[in-house]
């Protein structure tokens, strides 16, 4: 009997403990806490990568832009140390051990943005509040039901949008779909130049949450951080490169890189979150050498490397297909001037 078939029986048990703590915190039974500020937050259904980082950093842009001093909370999932820690910019950074990866990515990208990594998001959002934010960014704060939403935004991602429609062993759905009806708006991510994904997954979310509006966004290319300083994303077009990642969904990587015109002669996946060890480097500096490629990764994967890692990075953001926040942001009155 395999691992799924054993664990199977406790889909039920699994599904009603998540049931029952939601409809805790609707019916008033546990506790929410109303921060003094807008917060916006940024979650998915499944376990694995949608895009929330990415998200968060276009978002977090954009509010700035738009005369918003925002900062995010983040529980800095993966990291060794428990106190919380403020990250302001790239000249505070702390290890990635103490901050976690995500946290570091984002710092990196969004230099003088607070980022709170503290796994009370309370004390997080009254921390970054103290550094001078306006509004909230609230990271991976679907299932964080204690702190109440101005927007609540749910992502799904185009290339796996469901989780294989079931709960664990089965599938990769942290909630039932039901818990779709929750969200302010479902944002679908990784969408194809086309976006011919976007009206079959609305279909979907209509059946679950017909009055919850469904957006989309593409995960595209910045630009490219070489050993020689960066370069635009066309700069992998027709190159030999040996790609390697620890994210959620590492095909996804794999894919872009395709898509810029990269031949991907090999890859290495380690599991979400992984922390790159010497001994990791040195094997994966090894397989690049053997098929005459450059090592590539990502810009969460960067985080945990040494300065002097010498390897390709991709950074990306996520760009909505109408080309403006707008739709978004008229949730929810008087988030932005």
């Amino acid at each position: 009997m395999g691992m799924e078939q054993m664990l199977r029986p406790l889909t039920p048990a699994y599904s009603a403990a998540v049931r029952a703590r939601a409809a805790a915190y609707r019916r008033g039974l546990l506790r929410t806490v109303r921060l003094p500020r807008p917060v916006i937050s940024v979650g998915n259904l499944t376990f694995g990568g949608t895009g929330k980082t990415p998200t968060v950093v276009a978002l977090v842009r954009d509010l700035a832009r738009r005369g918003r001093r925002p900062a995010v909370l983040t529980r800095g999932y993966g990291r060794k140390a428990k106190e919380p820690v403020l990250l302001a910019g790239p000249d505070a950074l702390a290890p990635v051990e103490r901050a976690g990866d995500e946290p570091l990515e984002m710092a990196r990208r969004l230099p003088g943005v607070p980022i709170a990594v503290d796994a009370d998001r309370v004390r997080g959002g009254r921390t970054a509040i103290g550094a001078g934010a306006d509004v909230l960014v609230l990271d991976d704060g679907f299932q964080h039901l204690r702190v109440e939403r101005d927007l609540d935004l749910l992502l799904v991602d185009a290339g796996d949008p469901f989780g294989g429609h079931a709960l664990p062993p089965r599938g990769r759905l942290r909630e039932p779909l039901s818990a779709m009806a929750r969200a302010s708006a479902v944002l679908v991510t990784k969408l194809g130049p086309k976006t011919a994904e976007l009206s079959s997954i609305a279909h979907v979310v209509q059946l679950y949450a017909p009055d919850v509006p469904v957006l989309g966004a593409r995960l595209e290319p910045v630009r490219v951080l070489t050993p020689d300083g960066p370069e635009p994303p066309a700069i992998l077009e027709g190159r030999t490169v040996m790609a390697f990642a620890g994210v959620g969904r590492p095909e996804a990587f794999e894919e872009l890189l395709r898509e810029l015109g990269a031949e991907v002669a090999a890859a290495r996946w380690f599991p979400d979150h992984h922390h790159h060890t010497a001994r990791d480097l040195r094997r994966i500096r090894r397989l690049a050498r053997r098929h005459g490629a450059v090592p590539v990764t990502t810009a969460k994967d960067a985080v945990k490397l040494p300065a002097d890692h010498g390897v390709w990075v991709v950074e990306v953001e996520m760009v909505p297909v109408d080309g403006s926040w707008d739709p978004l942001w008229e949730l929810v009155p008087g988030i932005v001037p």
